[in-house]
């Protein structure tokens, strides 16, 4: 039976790239042919709502969302902040269905991801990424390697079409003289990149961010928030981006989320978050302690 479900898996997806290759052809090529060309559409915010989070509740030994709402529009790129605990890793994983949440509802273009069998979330992440924030590329695998290794799961066989492919992704961050290496050669930064050229190899539409710049000193961080926001808007992706990093968001995000008690205690651009008068977004846009009875004990004394 596993041998007949990988063999309708490979035809689906032999099948999905002749019914793609048709209609460029048909459509006189809003898109190159080649592999190793970029997205001619416009990479401009849509009203399109391609993922919201709908009343999400999720608890481990306490509470870390607690009815959380969250919508993400084709194209941009949201940026969650919060502090340690908040909820911002867990929110990711509960996109992409790594998790499931305790209520409410995860919705990607239409369709609750909750009610989806294993075989259906393994066809999500094929269209969302996700990039662990320690890259978690292959150790086994040379850089060049792990790039083609989602292209070969899509099952293409075409070692000429897998190789441009790759050569333009690494290029495209910045490591075209780095593909032989293994993952024990690379920098803390350059493990990021191979994984961010991974994550965008097999054309995903959406790519989730997980504290891309842990880790770096400023000048890579800086260096690596570039590169994330450049490649978005060639790729036309949509992104959602969890950092603590102010200055990341300040380069990559349209939009800015921050989580407080499990809630979304603040939503606006960047313009609306650095003039806000919130006591508690100017606490942590300067780094300061922000003394607020916790959540418990406000809820036990009517606050």
């Amino acid at each position: 039976m596993l041998f007949k479900f990988f063999l309708v898996l490979i035809f689906s997806s032999y099948l999905a790239i002749l019914v793609l290759i048709l209609a460029r052809r048909l459509t006189g090529g809003t898109r190159s042919q080649s592999p190793t060309s970029l997205t001619s559409q416009s990479s401009e915010p849509s009203s399109e709502i391609l993922i919201e989070l709908r009343d999400v509740h999720k608890s481990f030994d306490q509470p870390v969302l607690r009815g959380i709402n969250l919508v993400v529009h084709r194209g941009e790129t949201v940026g969650v902040l919060g502090r340690s605990g908040s909820g911002k890793s867990v929110t990711l994983k509960l996109i992409v269905g790594l998790l499931k949440p305790d209520r409410g509802h995860i919705v990607f273009k239409g369709e609750d991801i909750i009610s989806m069998n294993e075989s259906n979330l393994l066809k999500l992440r094929k269209r969302v990424s996700y990039v662990f924030q320690r890259g978690a590329i292959f150790d086994f695998l040379s850089v060049r390697e792990n790039v083609a290794y989602p292209l070969r799961e899509m099952g293409i066989t075409d070692e000429q079409e897998i190789q441009e492919r790759v050569s333009y992704l690494l290029e495209a961050v910045e490591m075209e003289s780095m593909g032989d290496l293994q993952k024990d050669e690379l920098s803390t930064g350059s493990k990021k990149q191979a994984a961010i050229a991974r994550a965008i190899a097999n054309n995903p539409e959406v790519i989730l961010y997980d504290e891309p710049t842990t880790g770096l000193d400023p000048i890579i961080g800086k260096s690596l928030s570039r590169l994330i926001r450049k490649l978005n808007k060639q790729e036309n992706l949509t992104s959602v981006v969890v950092t603590h990093d102010l200055k990341c968001l300040e380069t990559v995000a349209d939009r800015i989320i921050l989580l407080k008690d499990g809630l979304v205690h603040f939503e606006g651009d960047q313009e609306q978050f650095h003039d806000s008068s919130d006591p508690f977004v100017e606490a942590f846009i300067a780094g300061k302690r922000f003394d607020e009875l916790p959540f418990q004990e406000r809820v036990s004394s009517g606050g």
